[in-house]
């Protein structure tokens, strides 16, 4: 008896944690805009901080959106992170192979329609995906003239080594980025940055390469802007 019940007992052990490795998991990905009043000041008080429309993908290949240390490829990105423009980027993603599935997130939750997102909203979007992938995507600082919130350009694993869905919050792997294409003017006061520019496109070139921000400026940390959360549905 002692026997059949450990056999019972091994057969049963290996279902807990096992790889998931081929089938598919939805995932709801929810990006939220946590920041407050005084989060980013300037010479005339408090600036409200706004993230902008963006693209995901849900991918095999590496660096779907963008190459740190090199040149911005004009595949898109410029667009995005000049202007809170998603569309360029989502054609050039929806082209490359290595991509399972991509998209825009441009509509803020319980709106009719696209918009910026303000303080307290979120975005969200749903993708199924397998192991092996990974997602990534890049959403706008607005008050900026060229930076963008996204993981590191091999985007992120969406399952571990047994073949478990992420699930959590996953702030700590976003990142600020510059994109290079533009110079940066002080975040929130910059006459070429999207709120104040008088049209698209505007602002002296950079012809720099995308990097982590670094310009001297002073920003508030990613986790006091943006909430990023994953959950296996």
């Amino acid at each position: 008896m002692r026997l059949l019940s450990l056999m019972a007992l091994l057969l049963l052990l290996p279902f807990e944690g096992l790889s998931q490795s081929g089938v598919p998991t939805t995932f709801l990905i929810r990006i939220e805009n946590i920041s407050v009043e005084n989060t980013l000041q300037g010479p005339s008080g408090n600036i409200p901080l706004l993230l902008a429309p963006g693209v995901w993908a849900v991918h095999t290949s590496t660096r779907p959106l963008f190459a740190s240390g090199l040149a911005d490829t004009g595949a898109g990105m410029e667009a995005l992170a000049e202007d809170g423009n998603p569309s360029l980027l989502s054609a050039s993603v929806d082209n490359q192979s290595g991509i399972v599935s991509s998209g825009v997130f441009n509509t803020p939750v319980g709106e009719a329609g696209p918009g910026p997102l303000l303080p307290d909203r979120a975005y969200e979007f749903v993708f199924t995906a397998t192991s092996g992938t990974k997602l990534s995507f890049a959403t706008m600082f607005v008050q900026s003239n060229d930076l963008f919130y996204a993981p590191t350009e091999l985007g992120i694993a969406l399952f571990d080594s047994r073949g478990l869905p992420l699930e959590g919050d996953i702030t700590s792997l976003i990142r600020l980025w510059d994109a290079g294409t533009e110079v940066n003017q002080p975040p929130g006061i910059g006459l070429d940055q999207a709120p104040r520019q008088a049209r698209a496109n505007v602002g002296q070139a950079e012809n720099g390469v995308v990097r982590q921000v670094s310009d001297g400026y002073s920003y508030p940390d990613v986790d006091e802007v943006i909430r990023v959360t994953i959950t296996p549905q």
